[in-house]
């Protein structure tokens, strides 16, 4: 009998929920399931922006939400998957204000997934790859030493931890997808990272100036970035039970551009003048660096990213996509 060699259907989500839909990421992850034919569930303290899609109902933050979302995982046997996209993403406020970063970055989390211990999906978490530090002198492996220096990367650990714990073999029908996340950026974004105050500056005419222009990023366009969350979900639903239900990989370009030459570029795309930085570096300064090894996602996916940082920018500019760390 001869071999059915006819394109197979990419696997795909039924359903879906997406804490923090409204958020910068969340919007993106709503689109991209959207457009697959997902059925989605968002929830997020703020409305909808504009006219709701059809196939998407929107949840306001509360008591039964969870609940909620829950009951509308059960109601498939096919794959479905939870986004937990919510919680504190401002490194400065999470130093400033850490007992707030515990509770919407860690004890969120452990609640989430006490609602979801007996249902059949994938809980896809984004971490972020400031757990590596900024010291070493090549792309961050998902096997190298985590470093909590600050509250905010502190707190990503923990939630890794409980994630990891949550989605042990035999403890449970919920398989955990961890993605270290490298600086995300697009249309959309604030203005609280170092992209976003340079996109803001030359957005406003400049010219663009920055502090320090050394550091070395890994930058990626936020469409990207939603492919690869929702491609990690998949490949952990299709995990055999033994060794386990948990993967975790770096999603990123692999690719560094330091500060200097992204204000390079994006003075020339917005056609305005920069300056010289303001600090004054030192001759013992140390290279502030963090960029990501993708190869473990693209092994278990497939997945590449598609957008250089120009046309990255480009599209930020046009008001395309949707930018951030």
């Amino acid at each position: 009998m001869p071999v059915d060699q006819s394109p197979q259907p990419a696997p795909r989500y039924a359903r879906a929920v997406v804490f923090g839909a409204c958020g910068f990421l969340g919007r993106e992850v709503v689109r991209l399931l959207l457009a697959s034919g997902a059925s989605v569930l968002g929830i997020d303290t703020k409305p909808w922006p504009g006219a709701q899609p059809r196939e998407y109902r929107h949840s306001a933050e509360g008591a039964g939400a969870l609940a909620e979302a829950a009951e509308f995982l059960r109601q498939t046997d096919e794959p479905a998957g939870f986004f937990h996209l919510a919680g504190l993403a401002d490194a400065q406020v999470c130093q400033r204000e850490p007992a707030l970063a515990q509770r919407l970055n860690v004890d969120l989390v452990a609640e989430t997934l006490a609602r979801l211990a007996d249902v059949p999906c994938a809980f896809v978490f984004p971490s972020t790859g400031i757990v590596y530090g900024d010291g070493l002198d090549r792309p961050a492996l998902e096997d190298d030493p985590l470093l909590p220096a600050a509250e905010y990367a502190r707190g990503k650990i923990e939630a890794e931890g409980l994630v990891r714990a949550a989605c042990q073999p035999g403890g449970g029908v919920l398989r955990g997808a961890v993605a270290r996340l490298s600086n995300i950026y697009g249309y959309g974004g604030g203005e609280n990272t170092v992209l976003g105050r340079i996109l803001a500056q030359a957005k406003s005419g400049g010219p663009i100036q920055v502090w320090d222009e050394s550091p070395v990023r890994d930058f990626l366009f936020v469409g990207d970035a939603a492919e690869g969350l929702l491609k990690l979900g998949l490949a952990a639903l299709s995990l055999p039970e033994k060794p386990g239900n948990f993967l975790i990989a770096n999603l990123s370009t692999g690719l560094g551009t330091s500060v200097g030459a992204l204000v390079d570029l994006c003075a020339e795309l917005f056609h305005t003048s920069r300056l010289p930085q303001e600090r004054v570096p030192g001759p013992d300064g140390r290279l502030s660096s963090l960029v990501l090894d993708n190869s473990r996602l693209t092994t278990l996916t497939g997945w590449r990213p598609e957008t250089d940082l120009r046309t990255g920018l480009t599209l930020s500019i046009r008001g395309e996509g949707a930018a951030q760390e």
